[in-house]
């Protein structure tokens, strides 16, 4: 049980650290786009883009985090039922991890109007937050495997 608690902690920090730097990289790119009409030659330093990530990953969280953890945890539930029966273990919760995210960011956009982090607006930015969850449903996975798993 305590690795189980354990694993999920550590695929809901994966998870927020990694869509945190996603979401910031796209507001980044839509930054520099929309600048890019007023001062042609705007761009952002290595140092810059470091320092505004490192910003968004403390400014989003503990609402981002929040939320992307109830998400994951009621795949993770649904997850585990349903990886019991396929025996597919690892694809089962690396979907409910994608799944999850997309879903939340969707009810979010039907419900509220907007998916709350401009960086999951669009294909790409939904995308991405979706890979998060994605990369979070594996580390899950991986880190609760039975030993007799390989």
């Amino acid at each position: 049980m305590l690795r189980t608690i354990f694993a999920f902690a550590v695929a809901a920090v994966v998870m927020a650290l990694l869509g945190s730097v996603a979401h910031t990289w796209f507001v980044q790119q839509a930054w520099i786009d929309a600048t890019a009409l007023t001062a042609p030659m705007a761009a952002l330093t290595v140092e810059e883009r470091v320092a505004w990530m490192l910003d968004d990953v403390v400014g989003l969280q503990p609402m981002y985090g929040g939320l992307t953890s109830v998400a994951l945890l009621l795949a993770f539930l649904a997850a585990h039922v349903v990886a019991r029966v396929t025996g597919l273990r690892t694809i089962v919760f690396s979907v409910a991890g994608a799944v999850a995210i997309f879903v939340m960011f969707t009810l979010m956009k039907e419900t509220l109007g907007t998916v709350g982090v401009f960086g999951a607006r669009g294909t790409s930015g939904l995308a991405a937050q979706s890979l998060a969850g994605l990369l979070a449903g594996f580390l899950f996975a991986m880190l609760t495997r039975h030993r007799t798993e390989s």
